[in-house]
């Protein structure tokens, strides 16, 4: 890590009273009732934001939390940032963002509410220690990579190693939203980005809402999460790449609101690797999910919208969820990711498929070229029935509703885990009839 020489220059103002002397002038106050903190150098040492004040990121300023620094933001603290502007903690910092149901910690946009659009800022990027694959043509060979946005001048931007139970910190009880900004062409941030964060991070009841490119997205690692609402992102709801081993459980992905004119946007996006020539490169793409509820929008016309699309080697097991009201079905692609399908290695169990693709067939179109036959891989535990979820409730953008009715079949034909990580859950979806997203989610509408 390349380091700084921080220079303090400071100037005092004096004045030359009546018997000739020379006394200090204090400075001015502040103006009455502004508590606005502009954060303008990066945080080298631990640090603390409190709720009694608004933290703002300076336009393009990529505020980094240096390694060997803990930032701690207290629960209610709010935390703008200006356009184009990222929060990110490096390899060996720390975040301790530990809110409460009754008072989340906000990442948010500096725009006046009512007034916020989609991209406006970087959102939260947490870059840490754990491993990750590289492109297996590359010399030398590297157990670390330089994320998307930055260029290797910017040594914060690094991430991957070896310590699989790598700690970056707690996010609990946290709000990112209107995130995604387009730093390069085809490079965007995400709300959230995990980039070789390891299992020893903490991430519970954390929403990433109104983004332009991916809710949340995995670039390897080995972080586990659980409680997630990915709710009206205008790309994939839940993005994973670089080898990511974590486990997740109870994920809402409410997809209703793609951008799939570009590129497709789909409730999960899974790849192991992008460059062909590492789709088989280790460490594997291979969570466990269990609980999900991702939802589309049927009636989306203009561009494409999967309810899953699985490529590039990836592998990984999901059970327990539900894929309601997508254009277009679950997609498995290439051989590569077909191998893993025959070894086992990508499974899917005890799911409900509702309302997907044209006329309900829960299916996608064959593919011009080496199509998978989705339904050879779907075993007697997938249903393709309703789940009895409200489709104005889970279409709502202002005041959704998860909750499946009293008489619906997903509390039937579940999958009980045996990893002590997963949580007893006798239903399909990711709730049962208790609304863990009541208090601390909120749904404001974006301007664009």
């Amino acid at each position: 890590m390349m380091k700084r020489t921080l220079v303090l220059l400071s100037l005092s103002l004096v004045a030359c009273g009546d018997d000739g002397n020379m006394d200090p002038d204090p400075p001015p106050p502040p103006p009455p009732g502004d508590t606005t903190v502009r954060l303008n150098d990066n945080i080298t040492a631990n640090t603390t934001f409190t709720a009694d004040k608004k933290y703002v990121i300076p336009r393009l300023k990529q505020l980094f939390v240096e390694p060997g620094a803990t930032l701690t933001i207290q629960p209610g603290t709010v935390v703008q940032g200006e356009e184009g502007s990222v929060l990110v903690i490096t390899r060996g910092a720390k975040i301790m963002a530990e809110g409460t149901a009754a008072k989340p910690i906000v990442f948010t946009t500096a725009q006046p509410d009512g007034a916020k659009t989609r991209g406006f800022w970087g959102g939260l990027l947490i870059l840490g220690a754990a491993p990750i694959n590289v492109n297996t043509l590359s010399t030398p060979a590297s157990t670390e990579a330089t994320f998307e946005a930055f260029t290797s001048a910017i040594p914060e931007g690094k991430f991957g190693g070896t310590k699989a139970d790598d700690n970056s910190g707690v996010l609990k009880y946290v709000r990112v939203e209107f995130a995604g900004f387009n730093f390069v062409a085809d490079r965007e941030f995400n709300n959230l980005t995990l980039c070789g964060v390891g299992s020893g991070t903490t991430l519970d009841y954390i929403q990433v809402h109104g983004g332009s490119d991916d809710g949340i997205e995995f670039f390897g690692g080995t972080a586990n999460i659980k409680h997630l609402v990915s709710s009206q992102n205008g790309d994939d709801g839940f993005d994973t790449d670089n080898g990511w081993n974590g486990k997740a459980q109870f994920v809402v992905i409410q997809n209703i609101t793609p951008d799939g004119a570009r590129e497709a946007s789909n409730g999960y996006e899974s790849d192991n690797h992008g460059t062909p020539a590492s789709y088989e490169a280790a460490p594997r793409t291979l969570p466990t999910i269990y609980n999900a509820t991702i939802i589309g929008n049927p009636a989306y016309t203009g561009g494409t919208s999967f309810a899953g699309v699985f490529r590039r080697g990836t592998g990984g097991h999901y059970a327990n969820h539900i894929f309601y009201g997508f254009p277009i079905g679950p997609e498995f692609r290439d051989a590569a990711t077909q191998a893993q399908l025959d070894a086992g290695e990508l499974s899917f169990k005890s799911s409900i498929l509702f309302n997907n693709g044209p006329s309900n067939t829960n299916l996608p179109p064959p593919q011009a070229n080496g199509d998978i036959s989705e339904a050879t891989y779907y075993d007697g535990t997938i249903r393709m029935e309703d789940p009895g979820l409200s489709a104005t409730g889970v279409q709502s953008k202002t005041a959704p509703d998860f909750k499946p009715a009293v008489s619906s079949s997903v509390f039937s034909g579940f999958a009980t885990p045996t990893d002590p990580f997963f949580d007893a859950a006798p239903f399909v979806g990711a709730m049962g009839m208790e609304d863990w997203t009541a208090g601390w989610t909120a749904y404001p509408q974006p301007t664009n």
